[in-house]
Parts: C-alpha cells; structure tokens; sequence
C-alpha cells in the first residue's frame, strides 16, 4: 500500500513539475499505472470474499479509484490515450462497490467515445446503467440507458 502511494506522489509531483512534457507526461502515466497494479494487488490480497463484489471497498481500492477518476480527468495525461484509459477504468471498476464500478464503467465509456470505439461506448454506458440501478440510483441509470440507446437505436447506427 506504501509503496502505490509513493508511486502516486511521485506522479503528481513530476506532473505538476512541468505539465505538458511530453517526456514527462509518458513517466506520469507509467508511474500512474504502476500505482493503481499496486493498490489493486493490495486490495486483492485484502479481498476475503473470494470474487464477490464488495458492499464497501477496502482503502487501497478507493485509492486505485481515486487515481484512476484523476487520470481519467487529466487532459494532457490523456492525450491520444483514450482506448487505454478506457480498459483501466473498466477493469478497475471489477472489484469495485456498485457506486464506484457505475462511475468507473460511465468515465470508460466516454474515454471509447472519444476513441471512435461506438459500440464499446453502448455496451458500457449499459453496464454502467445496470450498476447505476443496482445501487439505487436509477435517475443515473436512466440516462445511462439513454445514451446507450442514441448509440444503437438512434437515427443512423454509428458503427455500419
């Protein structure tokens, strides 16, 4: 857990060093995803359940999450990385609460979106909808289900 953590402070140091480096904007991105493989381990060696998903996630999980929403929300770290960011979140998302999985699986939608990745961007924004509603939260299923629907129904099918 102490070793993520120092390769998160490290990140957000070299990032807010020289922000639009390129060369550092590759270090920040490996020292990220280093991180967030480090939490996550640490959280799977955690997780007692076996594979279910958590009513409330252990503190590095959060911290995986936490760090995957702040890359997520990084322009200049995202730059031409979308279809990256996109599988991180998602499979971040896994062994995630309901909540955190449905916020997760929206922001990856939107990063295979931008990615021109149409049909990954439905079956997500749908997954994110079933996670949404598992949580209770149906106001942010619906409008999961409606996006999801512009994209497969809508007018002219974006994939064809």
């Amino acid at each position: 857990f102490h070793y993520a953590s120092v390769h998160e402070m490290m990140a957000l140091c070299l990032h807010f060093m020289d922000p639009y480096s390129p060369r550092n904007t590759r270090e920040v991105v490996q020292l990220i995803q280093t991180a967030i493989y480090l939490y996550t381990r640490t959280a799977d060696e955690e997780n007692v359940d076996g594979g279910i998903r958590p009513s409330v996630a252990s503190s590095a999980k959060r911290c995986a999450t936490r760090l995957c929403l702040v890359l997520s929300s990084t322009r200049t770290l995202c730059k031409n990385r979308d279809m990256e960011i996109a599988h991180l979140l998602a499979s971040a998302s896994s062994s995630e609460t309901p909540l955190g999985a449905a916020v997760l699986l929206e922001q990856s939608s939107a990063h295979y979106y931008r990615a021109g990745m149409y049909r990954k961007f439905g079956f997500h924004m749908l997954m994110a909808g079933h996670m949404f509603r598992s949580a209770n939260q149906e106001q942010h299923a619906i409008r999961c289900f409606t996006s999801a629907m512009y994209i497969f129904d809508g007018g002219k099918r974006r994939w064809d």
